[in-house]
């Protein structure tokens, strides 16, 4: 089994992330470990505000939980350590690049190191896993999201302009997020670093191929993010075609056979008033991507609703399936 440490545990996506890792049969979780003031460690379910449905896991409540700078951290780090970083984003970059000189390999959420030139932005359904660096970033949750749909339609047909409306959930601003008093029968339209990430992200996954218009709105919805999204065909094509592409995409064999994998990551829906947040976020144990609403666009070619779990699909579950295909590559190696 592969040794692993999480930064960032005590956060919302830290917890799911190690509710996915927890009993894992590819990772031993060996340490967990956030920013903060120096002290001797303690037992995780003695300082973590556990925010899950589920109860925490008996074996992450005794695990050590270690706080301090980036420096006395990377402390844990060895050859052959593999580390997940959920740390804010403005604070992972010293932490993770001290993990990487000591010898780990780090799968990082950061935003920092997404569009970092030497740094390899990975989705793990779509893009080989390198053997170098000793960094790789995951994207932005509504990145993975838009990704995967594009590349599925992509298959069959030049893409020339995206317009998204992302809505929001509350879940995606973390622990620190708006309070009830700001949300409560209100929207926040003003996500402009949200929507500037997936335009500049989308556009490096895509080398730039199409434009992308991106606005992203916080909305009252505790997990799933709904993208409104319209594109552009070089062939407008017709709607049978647009809906087979999306049903008959795969992941190839070998990818799929990890235990986070969907082999078929979408879930298509006739029924007009599908997909939403609930019940649809949490379809596949939130890894599928719910897609309705297909129809021809006055504007641009046609458009579509999503749902995905931002909190699974487009962050810890993304992360893990990586650490997945990661553990495969070496193994192959």
């Amino acid at each position: 089994m592969i040794p692993v440490v999480v930064l960032g545990a005590s956060r919302l996506i830290g917890q799911a992330l190690l509710q996915r890792l927890a009993g894992h049969p590819a990772f031993a979780l060996r340490a967990l470990c956030d920013l903060g003031h120096e002290r001797a460690p303690m037992p995780f379910g003695e300082v973590c505000d556990w925010r899950m449905t589920s109860r925490m896991p008996t074996k992450l409540a005794t695990l050590e939980h270690h706080s301090g700078p980036a420096s006395s951290l990377s402390g844990l780090s060895k050859p052959g350590l593999l580390v997940l970083s959920v740390l804010p984003d403005g604070q992972s970059a010293e932490a993770d690049r001290a993990f990487a000189k000591g010898g780990a390999r780090v799968i990082t959420h950061a935003e920092e190191w997404r569009l970092h030139p030497d740094i390899p932005l990975i989705i793990p359904d779509i893009h080989p896993i390198p053997s170098e660096p000793s960094i790789i970033a995951t994207p932005n949750c509504t990145t993975v999201m838009l990704s995967l749909l594009l590349t599925a339609l992509r298959n069959e047909h030049r893409i020339d302009a995206v317009s998204v409306v992302v809505l929001q959930a509350l879940s995606g601003a973390d622990l620190s997020g708006p309070s009830a008093m700001d949300m409560l029968g209100n929207v926040d339209p003003h996500l402009d670093g949200e929507a500037r990430a997936l335009e500049r992200e989308t556009g490096r996954i895509f080398s730039e191929e199409f434009p992308i218009s991106a606005r992203c709105v916080r909305v009252p919805v505790n997990v799933g993010h709904t993208l409104l999204v319209s594109f552009k065909t070089r062939r407008p094509g017709e709607l049978g075609d647009i809906l087979t592409c999306l049903d008959d995409f795969r992941l190839t064999s070998a990818r799929a056979r990890t235990e986070t994998a969907m082999e078929r990551p979408f879930v298509l829906f006739e029924n007009p008033r599908r997909p939403r947040p609930v019940p649809d976020a949490d379809a596949g144990r939130g890894m599928a991507l719910s897609i309705g609403g297909v129809a021809r666009c006055p504007v641009l070619d046609w458009r579509l609703v999503l749902v995905g779990n931002n909190l699974e699909r487009g962050s810890a579950a993304n992360m893990v399936l990586t650490a997945e295909m990661l553990a495969q590559s070496l193994a192959d190696s």
